[in-house]
């Protein structure tokens, strides 16, 4: 089990539990926490929307929390386990930790093998070599994409089936890598609603340890960097799977940025966060922006807004 096949464990409900424990340093009985961490329209009712019962709604949401090393039974009580934690008191910044570690654990890939997410990060690698000029959608399941780009390898996405896609869609979004449209009007019509992989966030968060030592980078060293945090993209080793497994590899694909990193580069120039150089003569990468290219090979940091 995942977060993408475990259907309750979306980022809100993990992190409702994230939360009710994050100021309870010596734990929590679990009746407490299932109080807590079930909305008061359900806790009263023995099931959700769907019917599913809200003790299972909780159960399975937190068996994932305890898989993905955020939560620890010790003496009868449930609490967060101290790398979960991550030194955080103030209950302000829960999220934040929150985040922190799930980008830790969801990324690493020694991680994500432990706790059983490794199908997250090859997912992620197939969702950011897709367009964001098509977007697509919220609504249907992508196996036949997947089989037809690379066989019989799709099921190591575990995108097998609409409710995971879907799972894996709202982590993707709430992680930085993904923006979901439509819906604004009615949000139970999920036919109207489009995904498009936009990491801008992700790389965003990433920019004060890319350029830690240096304001001044080689795009090679950008990008290395870049995968060293997120394996997903350009020369990152879970990208480098992905890659290698597609039926139809990418034309230059190593001179080449996908058009959802480069829109996402570009994005960072328009906010003024970055700014990108070509210099003749120097290692460069190919920015495909669908309609047409350019070229950086230096990467700079601006001072944030």
């Amino acid at each position: 089990m995942s977060i993408v096949t475990t259907a309750q464990a979306v980022p809100s409900r993990l992190f409702a539990i994230y939360a009710a424990l994050f100021n309870s340093e010596n734990g929590e009985v679990r009746d407490r926490i299932e109080a807590w961490a079930t909305p008061p329209s359900l806790s009263g009712r023995g099931s959700d929307d769907d019917g599913e019962s809200t003790t299972t709604l909780f159960s399975n949401t937190l068996a994932e929390a305890r898989r993905i090393g955020l939560v620890e039974e010790v003496d009868n009580k449930l609490r967060l386990t101290a790398d979960a934690r991550s030194g955080g008191k103030r209950r302000e910044d829960s999220e934040a930790y929150f985040l922190a570690y799930m980008r830790r654990t969801l990324f690493d890939p020694g991680r994500a093998a432990e706790t059983q997410q490794a199908g997250f990060m090859f997912a992620l690698s197939w969702f950011l070599s897709s367009s964001p000029l098509r977007p697509m959608s919220f609504s249907e399941p992508p196996q036949n994409t997947l089989k037809a780009q690379i066989g019989d390898h799709a099921s190591k996405t575990e995108l097998t089936s609409l409710n995971r896609y879907q799972n894996f869609l709202y982590w993707a979004r709430y992680l930085g890598f993904a923006t979901i449209v439509g819906g604004a009007n009615d949000p139970e019509d999920v036919t109207s609603r489009r995904v498009i992989p936009d990491p801008v966030k992700a790389i965003e968060s990433a920019l004060p340890t890319i350029f830690a030592e240096a304001s001044d980078l080689a795009i090679e060293q950008f990008m290395t960097r870049l995968a060293a945090i997120f394996p997903v993209f350009e020369t990152g080793s879970v990208r480098y799977d992905y890659e290698s497994l597609r039926l139809t590899p990418v034309v230059d694909g190593d001179k080449r940025l996908s058009i959802a990193t480069s829109l996402a580069l570009q994005r960072l120039v328009d906010r003024q966060r970055l700014t990108m150089t070509g210099v003749a003569d120097a290692a460069s990468r190919i920015l495909d922006f669908g309609s047409r290219e350019g070229r950086v090979s230096r990467i700079m940091l601006r001072e944030a807004a």
